[in-house]
């Protein structure tokens, strides 16, 4: 299988590879319904990754990366995005760390040792307790399934087979067939298969923090009739009945990891013959997350755990007007900016909305970069009426030996962006 590695936000020399000219101008929104699978689960909960946006856009007879990393197949061709980040020949340091911090486990000293580079399925599984605890925040999974009883409690239609077969001489027994709603069903299972394939390999994953490590045990206090011999049974069963409520969108996705890794195969996008399989992931909502994590600001957006910032401060006036800084700190708005150049127009506008509304006496943008000499702080300019913006350039290792030595700097870089703020 060839190989081909590209960065995001980047121009492609090879516009006239396969899996460029199949994906090229396809928006997000029709990968994720053709199976791709897309990180974050909602496309809503992404400011920057959103329908207009793609894996390859064409502009100007040039083809470039967007805001969007992963791994691409068509089971000849490999295509990995990377971060920008990352040093030539070298695994993408960056994104693994990121994803550790915002996922909330330690890969330093874990089995996935430094030198392995993280494929497809190391992905997909180190995303399974994210989705795995974004399924549960809905409840357990429950559903009608089909039981087989032989008692004299008759609760369903007799089973004249079974019937013959068992309770011949009477004894006061009778087989019969109901449908009971019950918490132990071909979808908790296939979860259940999942935990216990995950904790053979990667156990880690399953014990880094006290909500996963509930959730766990939840799926198994469920599973009474697990038995590691029915797993092709239960894989079988759930790729022939996807969930399809809508109420339980989380846990079709939730499904859909499962059986990924149970399987190990990747499910694909295009016909059959040809099918191009990958597992993306937006950086930009992974480089706020991170930041979050990092600084404890503040955080605003559109999910319900998050603040919202009011126009207006009359309680008459229009409640359904609201601005969404990324963060707010001392009463200074900040916004994270993973792509390379800020749209002066637009990002300044928004960023003078929030200073004016906030009454703040300055506001800026947190972007990542590789220059040495271009990080810290920097004033872009003073405003007409009071305050100003700026922007904060954090810096992200190029030189270091190791992936410990690569978290070692930036953990400095992490510290001076606190120190400043403080």
């Amino acid at each position: 299988m060839s190989l081909l590695i590209e960065k995001d936000n980047s121009k492609i020399g090879r516009a006239d590879h396969p899996i460029i000219k199949e994906l090229a101008n396809k928006d997000v929104s029709v990968l994720d319904k053709e199976n791709f699978i897309i990180f974050p689960q909602h496309l809503v909960e992404s400011e920057d990754l959103d329908h207009d946006n793609y894996v390859f856009q064409q502009r100007n007879n040039e083809t470039w990366t967007c805001n969007i990393v992963g791994i691409i197949s068509d089971g000849t061709d490999e295509i990995r995005i990377n971060s920008r980040f990352t040093k030539e020949g070298k695994e993408d340091f960056f994104l693994r760390y990121m994803m550790e911090q915002v996922l909330n486990y330690n890969i330093v000293n874990s089995q996935i040792g430094s030198s392995k580079e993280m494929n497809y399925y190391d992905l997909i599984v180190f995303l399974f307790p994210y989705y795995l605890n974004k399924a549960l925040i809905k409840g357990t999974y429950k559903e009608y399934v089909q039981r087989h009883y032989n008692d004299a409690n008759i609760k369903g239609p007799i089973d004249i087979a079974r019937h013959i077969k068992w309770n011949v001489p009477f004894m006061g027994k009778v087989a019969y067939n109901t449908r009971e709603f019950s918490y132990d069903n071909n979808i908790t299972e296939l979860i259940r298969h999942t935990i216990e394939k995950i904790n053979q390999e990667y156990e880690f994953l399953l014990v880094a923090n006290e909500n996963t490590k509930e959730n766990v045990r939840t799926i198994k206090r469920m599973t009474a009739n697990y038995n590691r011999l029915d797993r092709e049974d239960v894989i079988q069963n759930n790729i022939l009945n996807p969930v399809k409520s809508g109420y339980f969108e989380e846990y079709a996705e939730l499904q859909r990891i499962c059986i990924q890794i149970l399987t190990e195969e990747k499910i694909g996008f295009g016909d059959d013959e040809d099918k191009v399989n990958g597992i993306i992931i937006d950086v930009a909502w992974l480089w706020e997350e991170y930041i979050w994590k990092v600084t404890g600001w503040k955080h605003y957006g559109r999910k319900k755990e998050l603040s919202t910032l009011q126009v207006f401060k009359e309680p008459m006036a229009d409640s359904q007007q609201h601005r969404y800084p990324d963060f707010e700190f001392c009463n200074i708005p900040i916004d994270t900016k993973y792509k390379r150049n800020i749209q002066k127009r637009n990002d300044y506008n928004q960023m003078i909305t929030y200073i004016h509304i906030m009454e703040s006496p300055k506001g800026g943008f947190l972007q990542p970069t590789d220059d040495a000499i271009s990080i810290g702080y920097t004033v872009l300019g003073k405003l007409f009426g009071g305050g100003e913006l700026f922007t904060y350039k954090f810096f992200i290792p190029q030189e270091y030996d190791s992936y410990s030595d690569f978290v070692a700097q930036i953990q400095e870089s992490e510290n001076d962006l606190k120190d400043l703020m403080l």
